[in-house]
Parts: structure tokens; C-alpha cells; sequence
């Protein structure tokens, strides 16, 4: 095929370094996407570039010695289950490497955006609190400003004494221009009893609460804010009030709001869009915590509204002493929430700023799924690598395979050739002593065909009276040398016939043979023989030949002994002793065949 040639045009070295192009190309560009969505703090972010290095070198050290270790296609490869462990393990600890940074990440991103989730209530809770205290502290300056003119000090005495109204018109126009702005409802000049000198705006008359306040006012001498309160039977109506006592105890000034337009508004707007988010305006009450502005779809008035102590955050700041915290958990609904707590200074009242915990962890969530995105896409890409190493070394390993079922197809093959070429006999016997594969050799020499000669066992042919050697001789095979011995065997007709065996142990396929060669000795045997027997005549005639010649020599000292007494001299010389003669030799050499 085409793109099959064009990748094998490639070698492993160039496929190698392009496959790690390509992974480190993917892993920068994942790793410094993940890092610039997850890590904002410059300290931390260096210190994840580096854990980030680090992992990379980590990993590419163990990429690159999985792929040296693995050994190109026309080499021997290694064991498929080694392979398969080996890349098993390098995918399971990429996969722990990239689990544990997304892990690691999403830790951090969690930790930072709760940081900043608490902060950003801690805020939104201190800007409503210094917001409040703002509009209370201008409300304050207001009253002193009026308390500084001396206008109303001079009508405050006269009102005191007579009910002069042209002395009180000046004041009067002063408190309709303070109107017209819009911010208070009602201003009035009262007695220290509560009764009414002079009042602009709404009229009304001063309710209990009211008159207890100025009696207060009046008595401590200073600023007092006279709490939200209704000042209607329906609870419709709701006023706050602003009292500072005039000097020489001339009367009291009230500033009278309404809190639904002013103080309501500025308490409970969320500084961004929030669908769950609200800031609620508390005072303790004793063991109660009322709520002065009404929760949100609660359908309660201002006020009216009370849960004990117990049951919110507060009594946990309130058992450490402390004006300002940050709470999780269930708020009065039963709801998870996060919420802040802020004393508004110079009164008793708390402001909670809460968001629903779901709605917080909304975009933690979204990270979170981000990171699993990013976290599920690197193991996929590992999962791709890791099998296309596996898919490269599957073909090294089949190439191999291959290649060495050739080499043994060829070497069986001559195996076969020489086995059943041999003029030896050669057997292959399994342990229990049964005959598996014989050659040629063997069908011609015992007259058995190949069936009827697998079907038979060693003990079939072995000469009956030679069968109790067989049981040590067959274990003898399983030295390191094998063994070799002298035998009789018996062909298929019965017939005897002396045999050399050299046996031995041998493995094929995993299984255990005894390999047999056995070679015929009859003819060695019958040559043995003639040559024994020729021995034996020239034995014979060398004692016969000896006898003759020591005869001969007692005749010839005879005739000698004899001319000597008839004083003839001697005919025949004396033997030298000391000079070669046949018999000797002869006789070393018949020492050399023993009979």
C-alpha cells in the first residue's frame, strides 16, 4: 500500500523523534492552557511551571527508554506479557501523573476560589456596613448643623413658654428646604417629655416608642438613633429617627425617615448579578436575632421576623467577641450557604451578606469540569501513544515471530533430512517409554512400518534376556551426558541383532524425549571374530614352529658334542645370545592378541 511505504520510508529514529515533537508540542500547549485558566498568583504560578518541567521530563525519560528498550522490527523482541507489562505500567503511572496534577490543580483552584469567594463577601458585608454608617453619620451632621443654629435655639425657648408662631418661622422654612430633598420624612422640635414644640412634614403624633426615645435623649444628653419601628397599627408605615438634644436642655430634634426608601434599598443591593445572593440587616434582641429587613421571598415584614440566637452565625461571633466573620453552612432555611457577617459601627445592628453555596460553587464546578476535560483529554493522548507503541512493537514482535517460525520451519525442515536420511537408527521416545518419531533407518532395520513402530514401546525391542538392564539404562539418560551402552535388540521377525545406543534427554516444544541413536555392531561383531580367530591359528603355528627350531638346535650341539669326542671339530657354530631372532618378535607380537 502507498502510505504504507511512505511510513516505512521513515526510520524508527526519525519516527521516534516526530512522535515526541508531536507529544511535547500537545503537552506544552495543554499544560500552559490548563496553568494560565488555573493559576493566577505569580509565585504559584512559577512553582507549577516547575513541578510542570519537571513532570515532562520525568515523563519523556520514561518514553524514551520504553522505545529504546524495544527493539526494532527485524530484531528479536521481547516476551509479548514483559512488553505488555512494561507499557502497562508506563500507561498507569502517566495516568497517575496526569490524575494527580488535575487533582493537585483542581485542589488549588478550589482553595483560591474559596479565598476569594470569602473575600468577596467579607467586602460586599464591610461596604454595606461603612454604606450605613455613611447615611448615619450624614444624618448625625444634619441634626448637628440644625442644633447650631440659633434660630431654633431661640424658638425652642419661646416655644417652651408661649406658642408664638411667628418666632418659630424662620425655623420652620429651615426645616421645609431640609424636606424638599426627599431623605426625611418628618423634622420636629419635641419637649423632654415627648411633647411636640414644632413639626415639619408629616404630622403625627409621637408613638410610645418615639417618646421614650427623646425622654432618653434628653436625660443621656446625647445622639441617639431610634431604631426601625411602625408607627401604624396595619405595620404598613416604618420610621427610623435621628434624636440630639438642644442645649440648656431647650428640647430634643428628631429626624425622621422612612427606612423603606433610604435604608432598605442601600442594605440589601448586591453589587453584582446574583440570583441567590442577598444582604439582610440583623439586631439581637436578647436570645433573638430580628431581622430588620425581610428576607428575600420570605413574605415578611420588617421586623417581624425572629429566629432564636442559637440557630445563626451570629451567636458564634458573638461567644468570641468579635464583630465580623464568615460562616458555612445552613441558614435559617436550611439552605447550604456562604455568608459574612459585619458590625455596623455605632449601632446594633449586623449586616449579612450570603450567597447559596450552589450558586458559589457554580463556577468551581465549571473549572472542575474543565480540568476533567483537560485531565481525560491527556490520558486519552497517553492512551494513544502508549498504544501505538504497543501496536508498534505488536508488529516487531509478529515480524520476529515470523521470522524465527521461518528459521525453525528451515531448520526443521534439515532437521527432517538429516533425521531420516541417518543410516543410524535414531529414535524419539517419550518419558513413559513409548516411541514417537523413528527413521528410515529404524523402519529398514527392525521391518516395522512407521505405524507399527509408534505403537510400540522399548521394552518390544529389546532382546528378552537384556530386559533387566533396560529400567537403569533409561534413567541413565537423564544425566548431563546422557548415556551409551551395548545391547541386543529383536527385529520384527524375531531375529537378534547386537546394537550400540547412545541415549540422551532432549526438550522439543516444551515436552521432555529421550533421543535414541543405535547403530548396528553385528558386522563389527563378525569382523571382531574372524579377526579373533585368525589369531588364534597364528598362535598355533607360532608354537608349532617354536617347538620345531629348538629341536634343531638340540640336534645340532648333539653332532657337535659328538665330532668333538671323536676329535673331529665342530660343525655347526654357537647361537649368539645376544642376536635377533624371529621368535622373540613373533612371540611380542601374539602378546599383543591374547587368546
Amino acid at each position: 500500500m502507498p502510505g504504507k511505504r511512505k511510513y516505512n520510508l521513515l526510520s524508527r529514529p526519525a519516527r521516534i523523534s516526530l512522535g515526541y515533537l508531536a507529544a511535547a508540542v500537545l503537552w506544552i500547549l495543554v499544560s500552559d492552557a490548563l496553568t494560565a485558566t488555573l493559576v493566577h498568583d505569580r509565585e504559584m504560578h512559577f512553582l507549577v511551571q516547575s513541578w510542570k518541567g519537571l513532570g515532562f521530563v520525568t515523563v519523556t525519560a520514561l518514553v524514551m527508554y520504553v522505545l529504546m528498550r524495544m527493539p526494532a522490527p527485524a530484531a528479536a523482541a521481547m516476551p509479548d506479557r514483559q512488553g505488555a507489562v512494561l507499557l502497562g505500567l508506563t500507561f498507569v503511572l502517566l495516568v497517575a501523573l496526569i490524575a494527580g496534577t488535575g487533582i493537585l490543580a483542581y485542589r488549588h483552584q478550589a482553595t483560591t476560589f474559596k479565598q476569594q469567594q470569602h473575600s468577596q463577601q467579607a467586602a460586599i458585608a464591610e461596604l454595606k456596613a461603612v454604606q450605613i454608617r455613611r447615611w448615619i453619620d450624614r444624618g448625625r451632621q444634619q441634626a448637628e448643623i440644625l442644633r447650631r443654629d440659633p434660630d431654633l435655639l431661640e424658638a425652642a425657648r419661646r416655644l417652651a413658654t408661649d406658642a408664638a408662631q411667628d418666632a418659630v418661622r424662620h425655623v420652620r422654612l429651615h426645616f421645609d428646604a431640609l424636606l424638599e430633598a426627599g431623605e426625611w420624612t418628618a423634622i420636629g422640635l419635641y419637649a423632654a417629655d415627648g411633647r411636640p414644640l414644632l413639626q415639619a412634614g408629616e404630622a403625627r403624633a409621637p408613638e410610645a416608642a418615639l417618646r421614650q426615645a427623646i425622654a432618653q435623649t434628653a436625660a443621656d444628653g446625647g445622639f441617639r438613633l431610634n431604631d426601625v419601628h411602625p408607627v401604624d397599627a396595619a405595620g404598613l408605615t416604618y420610621r427610623i429617627d435621628f434624636l440630639l438634644p438642644l442645649p440648656e436642655a431647650a428640647g430634643v430634634l428628631a429626624l425622621s425617615a422612612d427606612p423603606l426608601t433610604l435604608l432598605f434599598p442601600m442594605a440589601q443591593s448586591w453589587p453584582i448579578p446574583s440570583d441567590s445572593s442577598e444582604a439582610l440587616l440583623l439586631r439581637v434582641e436578647g436570645n433573638d436575632v430580628v431581622f430588620i429587613t425581610p428576607p428575600r421571598r420570605s413574605g415578611a415584614r420588617p421586623t417581624e421576623r425572629r429566629v432564636p440566637l442559637a440557630d445563626t452565625a451570629l451567636s458564634s461571633l458573638r461567644d468570641r467577641k468579635d464583630d465580623k466573620g464568615i460562616f458555612e453552612g445552613r441558614d435559617f432555611r436550611r439552605v447550604e450557604v456562604l455568608a459574612a457577617f459585619e458590625a455596623v459601627p455605632g449601632t446594633p445592628w449586623h449586616i449579612e451578606a450570603k450567597t447559596d453555596t450552589e450558586e458559589v460553587l457554580q463556577p468551581l464546578r465549571r473549572q472542575a469540569g474543565q480540568i476533567f476535560a483537560m485531565v481525560l483529554l491527556a490520558i486519552g493522548i497517553s492512551a494513544l501513544f502508549v498504544a501505538l507503541l504497543w501496536r508498534n512493537r505488536q508488529a516487531a514482535h509478529a515480524a520476529s515471530e515470523r521470522q524465527a517460525q521461518a528459521e525453525r520451519a528451515a531448520l526443521a525442515h534439515r532437521f527432517e533430512a538429516l533425521f531420516q536420511q541417518a543410516r543410524d537408527i535414531i529414535l524419539l521416545v517419550d518419558p513413559d517409554g513409548r516411541i514417537v518419531e523413528a527413521n528410515e533407518a529404524a523402519l529398514a532395520a527392525y521391518g516395522y512400518t512407521a505405524e507399527e513402530i509408534r505403537a510400540r514401546h522399548v521394552r518390544d525391542l529389546r532382546d528378552p534376556d537384556k530386559l533387566d538392564s533396560l529400567d537403569c539404562q533409561f534413567s541413565a539418560a537423564e544425566s548431563p551426558g546422557g548415556v551409551q551402552f551395548e545391547t541386543v535388540h529383536r527385529r520384527k521377525d524375531g531375529s537378534p541383532f547386537p546394537v550400540e545406543i547412545s541415549s540422551r534427554v532432549v526438550e522439543i516444544g516444551g515436552q521432555r524425549f529421550r533421543q535414541s541413536f543405535i547403530r548396528d555392531i553385528g558386522e563389527r561383531r563378525r569382523a571382531e571374530e574372524t579377526v579373533r580367530k585368525q589369531l588364534d591359528e597364528l598362535r598355533r603355528w607360532y608354537e608349532v614352529t617354536l617347538d620345531r627350531e629348538g629341536r634343531i638346535g638340540e640336534l645340532k650341539a648333539e653332532v657337535n658334542a659328538l665330532r668333538q669326542r671323536l676329535g673331529e671339530p665342530t660343525r655347526y657354530g654357537q647361537p649368539q645370545e645376544d642376536g635377533p631372532t624371529v621368535a622373540p618378535a613373533g612371540k611380542h607380537a601374539l602378546e599383543r592378541f591374547p587368546p
